[in-house]
């Protein structure tokens, strides 16, 4: 028998389940290190989106801060999706930018959904949830994906 708590929670709105969550970790100083090398400029075009290196742009002196914290954004949300970085999402595929709050929004490319939509991952009413931090040394994100009806 059902509780009467889940029987209300049913009834009020839009139902949704998480169907996974990624976290990422990573060394400021690794991404300081490629950033300084011939391949940086290359780098960057690989891992962030045109919009996303505009943004970054405006970082001045935390480039470095801003790259690993958008790798390990975009690390945390295929880890959520079940996928990894590859052939169904790539970098380029996940777009990470802030809303008006200023809160990381995560919006992934229509292609991106196709493929994974392709594997057989539903992806109608997916919602993907963003945080993003850093340390001096580090940065580090956390991704929860959530479809919703």
């Amino acid at each position: 028998m059902q509780s009467s708590l889940y029987q209300k929670s049913v009834k009020k709105g839009p139902h949704s389940m998480i169907i996974g969550i990624g976290t990422d970790l990573l060394d400021i100083a690794r991404v300081q290190a490629i950033l300084k090398q011939p391949s940086g400029e290359r780098f960057l075009q690989r891992v962030l989106t045109p919009a996303e290196r505009e943004l970054a742009a405006g970082r001045g002196g935390r480039l470095a801060e801003f790259t690993a914290g958008r790798f390990a954004a975009k690390e945390a949300v295929v880890k959520a999706l079940g996928c990894g970085i590859g052939r169904e999402v790539g970098f380029g595929d996940i777009e990470v930018l802030p809303d008006a709050k200023g809160k990381p929004h995560c919006r992934l490319s229509e292609a991106s959904l196709g493929r994974l939509a392709a594997g057989g991952t539903d992806v109608r009413g997916l919602i993907v949830h963003l945080s993003i931090t850093h340390s001096d040394t580090a940065a580090m994100a956390y991704a929860m994906a959530e479809l919703r009806a």
